[in-house]
């Protein structure tokens, strides 16, 4: 396939699509609160939102929200300089709160840029229980003067909100387990009970009922001495839950919560748990920021293919009819394994990653544009290869269609030919231009040649298998075929240097080379807090502790498959094993997009789980991720091939 003309596979739309489950996400995550008074100012009626730690006007939008400047701030600030910040501070400071700061800055959603959201008063101020009215006062004021002020600074065309958040929102929160010393046989068997009336209480209120992502305990607070934080009831839901509904259901949590002696807190936020293989990416066409350089240095692509190497979908998919295309995401080369079939009774070797990782390869993936034009994932086509395999698996035991995969992704390789083009075009003097010229013609060359060829997916989990303990199943096999066989790389895991120069010191793996066969009891003889390590595609080499405690997730990405799962109470949730980010390692993402299919070891080497999601609270230092217990998947890669796989083990170099 030539590289520089695009080729795409994949069903093409035109027009607009019937909206997914996707796109009803996407357009409840810009929604604004609901509003709880109104007032008029030069410029018309305005609405005011009031909910806990947050009043705004116009109405506020789901945390959380990222603050930068923006060209039009600076419009603003040229015309009418600090007076709408110092006025801001002067109206507060008559109702008695000092703020603590006021700027003017632009407030927009992860995923948009500053030029895209709303010119913002700021303003941080100490909240408490009589703070609603009195803000709510404040923003008010705040609003009719910063109108006034643009009418009469001829900015007619720009509209200034008014925000006022707690000092809370913030700070940074820390996540770590629940220390093993309070985890008594009394305290796991009342966790369940808790977790159920949670349960319970959730879908008695409109506004959260079927709206619950997750619920997990953990400790989550602001200090830096972890154990002073405390432990959390951490409840998730999707930003189709209306805030200013919560707090009776937050309320009524509480008290389940005060009914046992173990000090528990709650917390709701927006917030999902995502897959970390991003499903779609628009082919790179703008200019790269210094940021984006970062994420993959421009190298000579790799034959041979290794553990936590970066795979995706040989194929491109076509948006609609305008041309449009977008790379069908990567995922991670988990580790490679090796099985004994009836047919082939030696050792031959697959690679492990995640069903979600290669979904887009099949046929009947398909993408729509929702109201923001924005290409957003419809449901698998009716009965097609996709539609089979999200409810039933796939493979060649069911006489699937192979599907084809890649090494590097083609989003990797988009990349790496617009930054060497960018950094050919705008340096052509540079010393390393012929470097890179060369580096160029080289990426070009291996997929006109179709040297990127991995393999085909031999057999995959689909969604709605589980674990006995209501676990999700979430792998696939890939079959190295053509050039792919001559690719097969190795288990290699990270130097002892390589774990430093990531500020893993002391809490790091051992350093035994390559993965090792999982030990006795896999996942579960990790004892709580007990450390645990993934390379991904995305983050590379991180590491984190393992938690005993198990969250109920649910995921929207499988919601089209939820009457045949097999879970056997509330099927649209699972329990799922999980693992949080050492906070004093000062990395921020444990895994992220990209990661899915990691193979989790221990601090021996040994593999002992497969990540497939990942999941980051607001303000937190640290994300965590769900993880499937290796040895459950190997049980269920056996169970079902219906007896064509009779063993399966890590492979042996």
């Amino acid at each position: 396939m030539s590289s520089s003309s695009l080729v795409s596979f994949g069903v093409v739309l035109s027009g607009k699509a019937n909206p997914s489950d996707f796109a009803r996400h996407k357009r409840a995550r810009y929604r604004h609160t609901e509003h709880s008074s109104s007032d008029s100012s030069d410029a018309g009626t305005f609405l005011v939102s009031n909910v806990k730690f947050r009043v705004g006007a116009p109405p506020l939008q789901p945390l959380p929200i990222e603050s930068g400047g923006s060209t039009a701030c600076t419009k603003v600030q040229s015309a009418l300089g600090l007076s709408l910040n110092d006025q801001a501070e002067i109206i507060a400071k008559a109702e008695g709160v000092e703020p603590l700061s006021v700027v003017l800055v632009s407030r927009y959603i992860e995923g948009s840029t500053p030029n895209e959201g709303r010119i913002t008063i700021l303003i941080v101020a100490n909240w408490n229980e009589s703070s609603p009215p009195i803000w709510e006062r404040i923003v008010k004021k705040t609003k009719k003067f910063a109108d006034t002020a643009i009418r009469n600074g001829y900015l007619e065309d720009v509209e200034i909100g008014v925000e006022m958040v707690a000092e809370e929102l913030t700070l940074a929160k820390h996540i770590t387990p629940i220390p093993a010393s309070d985890l008594t046989d009394a305290f796991c068997e009342d966790w369940q009970h808790i977790t159920e009336g949670a349960l319970d209480i959730l879908d008695s209120y409109p506004a959260t009922k079927s709206r619950i992502t997750s619920i997990a305990l953990f400790k989550l607070g602001f200090s830096t001495t972890y154990e002073d934080n405390p432990s959390t009831v951490y409840i998730s839901v999707n930003y189709e839950s209306e805030e200013n509904h919560w707090p009776p259901v937050v309320g009524e949590i509480q008290q389940l919560l005060n009914r046992y002696p173990y000090k528990l807190q709650v917390h709701m936020e927006h917030n999902t748990s995502s897959e970390l293989c991003p499903s779609l990416f628009p082919l790179v066409n703008r200019p790269m920021t210094d940021a984006k350089r970062q994420m993959w240095p421009a190298k000579k692509y790799k034959n041979l293919v290794g553990l936590g190497e970066d795979i995706g979908p040989e194929c491109y998919i076509k948006v609609n009819s305008s041309g449009d295309d977008c790379s069908p995401g990567f995922g991670t080369l988990g580790c490679w394994v090796e099985i004994k079939t009836i047919k082939e009774p030696g050792w031959t070797k697959y690679a492990l990653t995640n069903y979600h990782v290669v979904r887009p390869a099949f046929k009947g993936f398909q993408l729509g544009t929702n109201d923001k034009d924005e290409a957003s994932i419809l449901k698998p086509v009716k009965d097609s290869d996709l539609w089979k395999a999200d409810i039933n698996g796939m493979g060649p035991i069911f006489g699937s269609e192979a599907a084809e995969i890649e090494h590097p992704a083609r989003i990797r390789h988009c990349f790496t030919v617009q930054l060497l083009t960018e950094d050919i075009e705008n340096h052509p003097d540079h010393p390393d231009t012929a470097g890179f010229i060369e580096l160029l013609d080289e990426a070009k060359s291996f997929f006109d040649n179709n040297e990127q060829h991995l393999g085909s997916i031999f057999c995959a989990s689909g969604y709605t298998r589980r674990t006995a303990n209501d676990g999700r199943l979430d792998w696939a096999l890939i079959r190295p075929t053509g050039t792919g066989v001559a690719r097969i790389g190795k288990n290699s895991l990270p130097t002892r240097e390589d774990w430093a120069n990531r500020g893993y010191i002391t809490r790091r793996p051992w350093d035994r080379g390559t993965l090792e066969q999982p030990p006795a009891h896999g996942l579960r003889s990790i004892p709580n807090e007990g450390l645990i390590f993934k390379v991904g595609a995305a983050t590379g080499a991180t590491g984190g502790m393992f938690s005993t405690i198990k969250p109920r997730v649910h995921f929207k990405e499988d919601a089209h498959v939820e009457p045949w799962m097999k879970s056997r109470h509330r099927p649209y949730l699972s329990n799922e094993f999980m693992y949080i980010g050492q906070p004093e390692v000062g990395w921020r993402w444990l895994a992220k997009h990209g990661d899915s299919g990691s193979v989790v070891f221990d601090t021996q080497g040994r593999a002992v789980g497969l990540l497939f999601r990942g999941h980051t609270a607001q303000q937190a230092t640290s994300s965590y991720a769900y993880i499937t217990p290796i040895e459950d998947v190997f049980a269920d890669i056996k169970a079902f091939s219906k007896g064509e796989i009779t063993d399966i083990r890590i492979a042996e170099d």
